[in-house]
């Protein structure tokens, strides 16, 4: 799929699916789930979500089709994977773009939106980090560091959700993986929750609403990262019970 002619067609597509009119709305989905497996399609998605000129709609729709995508072709053992089929849809170079493309920027306007990017970008570190995307991480806690608030915010999002699904695999060898990486940045998250904390407390001292919110979000998602980076260890420690303590 040519980019530059495959980006209005697609475009055209995606807010024909967002109609309530069925008679767009069908043929439109059923044009959206042909493409899904032409090269470049993903490619095309990933431009139209991260265009925040666009209608909300049709930039949600883009980053659920995506997000569908990784599930059904990402996976190299996946039916239409490269390994099993040449025209595949997501070839090799189109993913490390792909992956390149997803982490660019952290400035999406739209909460709704923006969660979804962050699981997306977890959904594929979980089957590629920290082998094929080794700089994932980096990226994400130079981002947080950042000073522009919006940033650092969908950031620390990303992060917990990236962190989140790393400490859910399950597989010895993803354990000891994730272990190695959660032991390079745990102070480095605990500082972070720590000077959130501060920042919230001190907003509410100064009755400033508006920012001791952000910080209070901040300060939960630092929390909620720390966690996963200490399940880790109970994780890697041999299990006396055969039932869940859920």
């Amino acid at each position: 799929m040519d980019m530059e002619s495959a980006s209005s067609v697609v475009l055209q597509a995606l807010t024909q699916a967002t109609s309530q009119d069925t008679a767009l709305l069908k043929p439109a989905e059923e044009q959206l789930r042909q493409w899904e497996t032409q090269p470049g399609f993903y490619s095309v998605l990933l431009n139209i979500f991260n265009n925040h000129m666009l209608d909300v709609n049709v930039r949600w729709l883009a980053v659920l089709y995506f997000k569908n995508g990784i599930d059904r072709y990402w996976r190299r053992v996946a039916p239409n994977s490269v390994c099993v089929c040449p025209s595949s849809a997501l070839s090799e170079d189109e993913k490390t773009s792909l992956r390149a493309g997803l982490i660019t920027n952290f400035n999406e306007p739209v909460n709704q939106i923006a969660t979804q990017i962050a699981v997306l970008i977890a959904k594929v570190a979980r089957l590629d980090c920290p082998r094929q995307w080794p700089e994932l991480i980096p990226i994400l806690l130079e981002s947080v560091k950042g000073q522009d608030g919006l940033q650092q915010h969908r950031a620390l999002l990303t992060f917990y959700h990236v962190t989140k699904t790393l400490a859910s695999k399950r597989l010895a060898q993803d354990k000891r993986l994730f272990q190695d990486l959660a032991s390079g940045i745990y102070s480095f998250a605990c500082s972070l929750w720590s000077h959130h904390t501060d920042c919230f407390l001190q907003q509410v001292l100064a009755v400033d609403q508006a920012h001791a919110l952000s910080s209070l979000e901040r300060t939960l998602l630092s929390l909620k990262g720390n966690w996963n980076h200490s399940c880790t260890h109970t994780h890697t420690q041999p299990h006396t019970h055969t039932h869940s303590s859920d």
